[in-house]
């Protein structure tokens, strides 16, 4: 079985230095390699015959029904003719070792690799003289969520039931330094949660009003395209009384405070062709408080725990954009309580 050299001298995007590899090394080393692999960026006037020229020995002769040409043909059948190539065409070209000429492969490996070293230094080199956002940001926005909350006490009961939110509004504030990688943000939303129906046997259950906040130091790194942020969360929820529930089979509620330490990342990334503003972030409870709602209550542990989010943002146009969510909690105190939550809104940029 012959086994193939894939080589790589160019991303193809352009943007990726390439190592400039040995190929002498390459192929005497390696005795079963047959054919060697590039990714190619076609010439304006260029055609099979001139590109197998510039890594081939001048004493070659190659027909069409060589292995190499035939591999080259099938490996990209998006070309109708080889006679006159356009000049940028992506093309993956083979090459037979029998048939190549180390220099002139070499020479080209290295001239790629420079003009990929070129490629990337310019790049970052525009990043890091970007103007530079300076000043306060804000905007208002709007989301609706779908949710399932489960909260289980062996001892004691077990529930669970669809947290939705048609409404969740906010307000999120950033404040940049000027000349400065720092910045600060910060948001501040409530949750009005529907009735919902459970495993309880009511009809529906009426949970309070969340409400939640942030504040976070930010640090761009910009030669990495990506920022590193870490703060405060802040949460105000309700959960289930299950001692009151057991005890008097009526429905008793707990108000929660949960302050947690987070660490994220924020990225651009791409989606079906669409750029997306892309965060996710781990949270760590570090202070909280539970106040019961049922006055013959014995356990007053408050919930500690975890949470996850990742969440994406695509901007429209000056003002408006288009935001989603999902978060998911996992939490142990007088119960274990895992929330999952998606949502999906849209919000209007102030300033």
């Amino acid at each position: 079985m012959r086994i193939y050299a894939w080589i790589s001298l160019l991303i193809l995007s352009g943007l990726v230095y390439g190592e400039s590899l040995d190929f002498r090394d390459i192929i005497q080393n390696r005795k079963d390699v047959k054919y060697i692999k590039l990714a190619y960026i076609t010439r304006k006037g260029e055609n099979l015959a001139s590109i197998y020229k510039r890594f081939v020995r001048d004493d070659s002769v190659i027909s069409k029904s060589e292995g190499m040409v035939e591999k080259t043909i099938l490996s990209n059948p998006l070309v109708k003719s080889w006679n006159d190539l356009p000049a940028k065409k992506k093309l993956l070209i083979y090459l037979d070792v029998e048939y190549i000429d180390i220099d002139k492969v070499t020479k080209y490996n290295q001239k790629v690799a420079e003009l990929s070293q070129k490629l990337k230094d310019a790049l970052m080199k525009k990043r890091a003289e970007a103007p530079k956002a300076s000043g306060f940001r804000g905007s208002l926005f709007y989301m609706a969520s779908y949710g399932k909350f489960t909260q289980d006490n062996p001892k004691l009961a077990s529930i669970t039931f669809l947290q939705n939110s048609p409404i969740s509004l906010g307000l999120s504030t950033s404040y940049y330094p000027e000349n400065s990688d720092f910045s600060v943000a910060s948001s501040l939303y409530f949750s009005y949660l529907l009735a919902a129906a459970s495993n309880l046997g009511a009809d529906s259950i009426k949970v309070p009003t969340e409400i939640g906040g942030n504040v976070y130091g930010e640090y761009r790194f910009a030669k990495k395209n990506f920022s590193g942020y870490a703060g405060l969360d802040y949460e105000k929820f309700t959960t289930f009384n299950l001692e009151g529930i057991q005890a008097e089979r009526k429905i008793y509620f707990d108000e929660n405070t949960v302050f947690y330490l987070t660490v994220g990342a924020a990225k651009k990334i791409k989606v079906y062709k669409w750029d997306f503003f892309a965060k996710l972030s781990f949270s760590q409870s570090i202070a909280s408080s539970r106040t019961t709602g049922y006055g013959g209550a014995t356990i007053d542990t408050p919930f500690t725990g975890n949470k996850i989010l990742f969440y994406l943002f695509k901007r429209w146009n000056e003002k408006f954009f288009a935001h989603s969510l999902l978060k998911y909690h996992w939490m142990s105190g007088p119960s274990d309580i895992t929330t999952l939550r998606l949502g999906v809104g849209f919000g209007y940029l102030l300033f």
